[in-house]
Formats: structure tokens, C-alpha cells, sequence
């Protein structure tokens, strides 16, 4: 469909239910989405700014469908909330745009209105139990159990919880919370009939979301499992990075609690406990803890089904880096428990291998760790006696060996497990993380 602009005309927020309603438009179409928060504990001052925000946030989904060249903005913000805006349209949306062929997405035209005139009455530091959100993967269950044995108390969250969500929140004994997000239901007919498709900063939505819930019940600040590597961009087009994982990487983070202080007054009120971790880090602090081993899951061909009985696809780039990044920590009757097939013992799987090692290609659109990482998990198991003599090990080693690069040294091995990539996570935070060893 055609477009000129997509515009804000409005949104509303019944206190007394916890619904928020957010209209966006796209010429004469007019399209609603429900973010459905359940009846509030309290109501903070901060709220209807933080909902200011997630209006924006989650108008890349309907950005989306038409892709014009101009957004204009319907809600005044502080001027020190504009830098998150932009970079959530031109960064959030980097993929979307190199796949649809819209380079002009890149420098989308942004027009604000005024900035924001009232001004805040405090700065608040949200300091009640930290609200983390949890995906059913290995990084939010390190995340729960370090700030439990940190005597944190944390309470569960997620945004439309499915069974596999719901499976791992059952295993630890915290509190939790669920948030109900619809988009407009008219968006599958309109995908149908040829709108844009792809992807879009989702993290941003849902963390906003997650910071309004915080706020609605008292909780302290939001905790999110992102790591390192989520900074790493997959490509350059164009002579941008292209980043599958913007909105989990670190400038991301820092550009939203920007807007957070600047817009709604709340200062550390948002951050990744897991960011100066590499992925095999974590995986090896997530070996610690079998008691999540029959329900931890990271595919999201998985995550698709109505039930939590096939867990993984073994098959997709998201099952092929967990699986190489477990390995190492886990041995192998353990792991192939984990995901109830041996994927090192499956050469069709190759090819998908080569990528993650950097061999072909670049690395995937999808939610896994860094090539260096790949190549130092690679290293490991050549070593290791459960794994060194599997098929899709033995063929990489000899593969990555004969490239310019070869194995992963000493050196890059150490640093894989240094854990001192920058953060914004609280001292006494870090204090839990490392606690676990």
C-alpha cells in the first residue's frame, strides 16, 4: 500500500483496567494496538511518559507495512529522548531495510514535534525488586539464577508468554508477571496482500513494555539478558551496519535509558545484567544449573508451536550456535538430552557451521554469538573427548585450520572468558553475576 507518512493520531490508557491503546496511520488506514497490562498496583507519576515512548517504540510495526519516507511524530518528547527515536528507525529497522531493498530507511525522514515543555519534577531510581524478563533460553535463566542467589528477589516477566516460556518461569519458585501485546488484527490480511514484511526492533517494545509494568506494581529495574556479542553487526550495506540484534546490543541500551531519564524522569531504570559476557560465558555458567535442562529452549522455529513438546528444530542457525556453545560445558550425553538429537553427527548441518565459523557468507540474521566466539568454542572441542572425534567437528577443525585464521589461540580462548566487555549494570548487580563463578 501507498503512504505518505505514517502519523500518531492518539492513544489512550484506562487506569483502572491497565489497557493501553496505541492508533498509528498510514494515509486513511487506521490501525490500533492493545498492550493489555492487567489492573495496576499503583500509578507513578513516570508512567504516562514511559507509555510516551513505548507509542514510538511500537510504531515500527506498522512503520513497517508501507514503509514511507517520513514518520511524523504525534507526541511531544524531550529533546534527549530524540537520539533513541532516530536510532530506533534508522538502526532498529537496518535489517528490514537491506532485505526489502529501501536504503532510504536509512536516513528516514523524522519529524518531531516540539520538545517536551513541562518539566520533570525529580529524577526517580526505581529500587524495589528487579523485574526480569525471561525468553526460555540459557541467557535469562543465568540472569534469574544469579540474582536469586544474590538475594535479589526478581520478579519473572514476560510479553506473551507461550508454553516454553511459561515451563522455564515454572521451575524457578519467583513471583511473575505477563503482559498482553495484540497487534491490529487486520495486519495478516494486509500482509496478504503484499505489505512489507520483516524484521523490527522488538526488543525496544517489549523492554518498554517491561519498564511500564515495573512502574504499574512497584518493582524496581528492568533486567535484560543481553550479551556482548548482541553489538556485533551481521554486515555492512551501504556503508552501514546491518545488526539482526540492534535492539539487544549495547548503544541500543544506552540510547533508551537516555530517553528514560530525559523523558519520564527514571535513572537506571533499564539494563542488561549479562552484557559484558560472552555467549560461551554465559553458556558455561548456564552448565551450572541442570534443573532447566528438560525445558531451556532458544529456537524459535520452537517458540511458533502452541506447545513446548518439541523443544528445538536442530536444524536453524539459533540450534546450530547453542549447541556448539553448550557443548564444551555440558559433554555429550547431557546435551543431546538437552536437545534430544546429536547435531555434531549431522553433516547436512555443515554448511550452516561454516557460517557461524566465518567461512562462508556472513554471520546469520539470527540471535547467535560472534564468529570469534564460534571459532574458540571450536577450538574447545577439538580438545574435548566427548566431541573431538564427532563428524561436523572433525570436518570443521580440518576446514578452519587450513583458512588464513586457523584455530582460536590461547589468547582468544582467555579472552572469551574474561567477562569485561563495557556495561551499564549496577555494581551491586554485577556483584550477584559474578557470584556464580
Amino acid at each position: 500500500m501507498d503512504a505518505e507518512a505514517l502519523r500518531f493520531p492518539g492513544r489512550e490508557f484506562d487506569p483502572t483496567t491497565g489497557v493501553a491503546r496505541f492508533h498509528y496511520a498510514l494515509g486513511d488506514l487506521v490501525l490500533t494496538e492493545t498492550v493489555d497490562f492487567g489492573p495496576p498496583s499503583v500509578l507513578h507519576p513516570a508512567l504516562d511518559r514511559v507509555l510516551d515512548l513505548l507509542y514510538v517504540a511500537a510504531s515500527t510495526s506498522y512503520y513497517k507495512i508501507a514503509a514511507p519516507k517520513r514518520v511524523e511524530l504525534g507526541t511531544p518528547l524531550a529533546e534527549g529522548a530524540l537520539p533513541w527515536v532516530n536510532a530506533l528507525f534508522h538502526e532498529g529497522l537496518g535489517e528490514f531495510a537491506y532485505r526489502n531493498d529501501l536504503p532510504y530507511v536509512l536516513d528516514l525522514a523524522i519529524e518531531p514535534v516540539l520538545p517536551h515543555a513541562a518539566s520533570l519534577s525529580s529524577v526517580h531510581v526505581p529500587a524495589g525488586p528487579p523485574l526480569t524478563a525471561v525468553g526460555g533460553g540459557k541467557d535469562s535463566i543465568v540472569s534469574m539464577e544469579a540474582l536469586q542467589y544474590g538475594g535479589l528477589d526478581p520478579v519473572l516477566f514476560a510479553v506473551n508468554p507461550n508454553a516454553i516460556i511459561k515451563s522455564v518461569m515454572a521451575v524457578s519458585p519467583q513471583p511473575v508477571r505477563a503482559v498482553k501485546r495484540s497487534l491490529d488484527p487486520r495486519m495478516r490480511e494486509l500482509n496478504a496482500a503484499g505489505a512489507y514484511n520483516g524484521h523490527i526492533p522488538v526488543t525496544a517494545i517489549n523492554s518498554l513494555i517491561a519498564v511500564a509494568t515495573s512502574l504499574m506494581h512497584g518493582l524496581g529495574p528492568v533486567v535484560m539478558s543481553n550479551e556482548s556479542s548482541a553489538s556485533v553487526p551481521n554486515l555492512s550495506w551501504l556503508g552501514r551496519d546491518i545488526n539482526h540484534q540492534w535492539s539487544k546490543g549495547l548503544p541500543a541500551e544506552a540510547h533508551l535509558r537516555d530517553a528514560l531519564l530525559a523523558h519520564a524522569g527514571l535513572q537506571d531504570a533499564y539494563f542488561s545484567l549479562l552484557r559484558g559476557l560472552s555467549e560461551l560465558h554465559i553458556a558455561a555458567l548456564f552448565a551450572k544449573f541442570t534443573t532447566y535442562d528438560a525445558v531451556v529452549t532458544s529456537c524459535n522455529q520452537a517458540f511458533k508451536q502452541r506447545d513446548a513438546s518439541d523443544r528445538w528444530c536442530g536444524h536453524c542457525p539459533k540450534c546450530r550456535f547453542v549447541f556448539l556453545a553448550l557443548a564444551p560445558f555440558t559433554g555429550r550425553e547431557r546435551l543431546v538430552g538437552i536437545f534430544g538429537t546429536d547435531i555434531f553427527t549431522d553433516l547436512s548441518q555443515l554448511e550452516g557451521y561454516r557460517e557461524l565459523m566465518g567461512l562462508t557468507a556472513h554471520k546469520p540474521f539470527e540471535c547467535v554469538g560472534e564468529i570469534e566466539e564460534s571459532l574458540v568454542a571450536l577450538r574447545l572441542l577439538a580438545e574435548h573427548p566427548d566431541w573431538r572425534d564427532a563428524p561436523i567437528v572433525r570436518a570443521l577443525v580440518a576446514e578452519v585450520t587450513a583458512s588464513a585464521g586457523g584455530l582460536a589461540g590461547d589468547a582468544e580462548v582467555e579472552a572469551a572468558f574474561r567477562g569485561d566487555a563495557p556495561t551499564l549494570a549496577p555494581p551491586r548487580y554485577l556483584e550477584a553475576l559474578r557470584a556464580l563463578g
